[in-house]
């Protein structure tokens, strides 16, 4: 019976070599073959590169809203399985900026909001001094 469900790869010799020799001497590991061995090790690497996880349409911040309040900032990178993203409160006072989810004035969000233009115009315009940070 066929196994559609697998592919092969080519490795060098010697890397195969090296891991096979691995997996004969550290048995406690829980590798039973050079295919187990390769599967976790790419398995692993996907993770850390974010592989398998859902690509993000559109750019990863996005202004949602804007107020004389503040600024509601869409950040697609805190998506999980459910929403693609989630909706960051960034408020405004003559003092200070504050991320209401970092519980910053200094964050990624706050950076963010601070150069949009309308928001530019509304600092300017009500005398505030708060900066790019």
């Amino acid at each position: 019976m066929p196994m559609y469900n697998y592919r092969g790869i080519s490795l060098q010799r010697d890397l195969v070599d090296m891991i096979e020799n691995y997996i004969k001497v550290h048995s406690e590991m829980g590798y039973k073959s050079l295919a187990d061995f390769a599967t976790d090790a790419i398995r692993e690497k996907c993770e850390k590169l974010g592989v398998f996880n859902p690509q993000m349409i559109g750019p990863p911040l996005e202004h949602f809203n804007i107020s004389e309040r503040g600024v509601r900032v869409l950040d697609r990178t805190l998506g999980n399985g459910t929403a693609r993203g989630r909706i960051i409160d960034v408020y405004f006072t003559p003092e200070t900026v504050l991320c209401e989810y970092c519980d910053s004035s200094s964050c990624r969000h706050v950076q963010f909001a601070l150069n949009i233009p309308a928001v530019q115009k509304i600092v300017q315009e009500k005398g505030w001094k708060h900066k790019e940070q």
